[in-house]
């Protein structure tokens, strides 16, 4: 399984030492290397305990390539770390298989990993993961912060839900509302809290690299840990701000159920999770139509969420249609 995500570029070393990697395989002609890291948090402890390990193998994947997306580059080669007391055959098997699964929607190839047994360590059940990414892109396509001009606009792509972030507070809500995970919704009858809660994250790899030879895209924030507040201002200089309209798109009643059942304020909510915001992808104001076109064309869902202007008071952030 793990052979069948492997491209071009990967020298067939399996069982070696190190994976080996010829990146001239990949078409590259000046191409710098991109890397990252990451893990899925501890959306790991309500996958362990509904035994829903698939789908988390997939989110370790999605939060590495699409870091990798967010420079501007392909993620191509991806490792992963797990480490468990007593190593579970089924629970690895799952995790793995999602894994795969990831790395073949991010077309990645699995070239490696280590699978940590660590008795006394960890508890008896209880693992943990980590995912490693490596990606490029040639260099004149790097995004740099410098990109983002003002009176570029923002597009907004679709999350699948809550990705991989603000779980400790999930968690906190499951448990002070002695939430069944196998029950339905209160804003979704047709959908279990365990869906909606594991649903896997996204992975944009494959849109962006259908998308970036037909605009000019200047630059893209994934949205991750510390939601739509803290991640849009590294994508753009100190000296700009973006402008979100937060009545420009609809968010979904997951949100404003967990808004409403944590008593959190409009801030709050926006600085723990995503509401519904994947990626953030700037661009010249022209361009804005024909990239929503673009975008729903190839199955995702989009929309004109924001504007960059000058910041003349230090903030490079604000929201309209906050409601508290």
């Amino acid at each position: 399984l793990i052979k069948k995500t492997y491209n071009k570029a990967v020298i067939k070393n399996f069982g070696g030492f190190s994976s080996i990697l010829d990146l001239k395989e990949l078409g590259y002609t000046d191409p710098l290397l991109m890397s990252t890291t990451d893990g899925v948090g501890t959306k790991l402890q309500l996958a362990l305990k509904t035994n829903n390990l698939f789908g988390i193998g997939i989110d370790l994947v999605a939060m590495c390539a699409n870091d990798i997306v967010a420079q501007g580059g392909l993620p191509h080669f991806f490792m992963d770390y797990i480490a468990t007391g007593k190593i579970e055959p089924d629970q690895l098997t799952q995790i793995i298989k999602g894994i795969i699964k990831g790395c073949q929607l991010a077309d990645c190839a699995l070239v490696g990993g280590e699978t940590a047994e660590m008795p006394g360590h960890y508890s008896s059940g209880n693992l943990d993961l980590a995912g490693f990414c490596i990606g490029a892109a040639e260099r004149e396509n790097v995004f740099n912060i410098n990109n983002v001009k003002e009176k570029n606009i923002v597009i907004a792509v679709e999350s699948s839900g809550l990705h991989s972030n603000g779980y400790s507070l999930i968690r906190k809500l499951i448990n002070e509302n002695s939430i069944n995970l196998e029950d339905k919704t209160p804003f979704d009858q047709n959908i279990k809290f365990s869906e909606i809660f594991l649903k896997p994250t996204f992975i944009y790899s494959d849109l962006f690299k259908k998308i970036k030879s037909k605009i000019k895209i200047n630059g893209i924030t994934h949205i991750t840990g510390g939601g739509l507040l803290e991640n849009p201002p590294r994508t753009f200089s100190k000296n700009l701000k973006i402008i979100i309209n937060l009545e420009s798109y609809p968010i979904s009643d997951l949100y404003k159920w967990i808004k409403e059942k944590a008593n959190l304020s409009s801030i709050e909510l926006l600085k723990t999770f995503n509401c519904g915001i994947g990626l953030l992808i700037y661009l010249d104001k022209n361009d804005g139509q024909n990239m929503l076109n673009i975008i729903n064309h190839y199955g995702f869902k989009a929309w004109i969420v924001g504007e960059i202007t000058k910041s003349k008071n230090k903030e490079n952030i604000e929201f309209l249609g906050l409601k508290d």
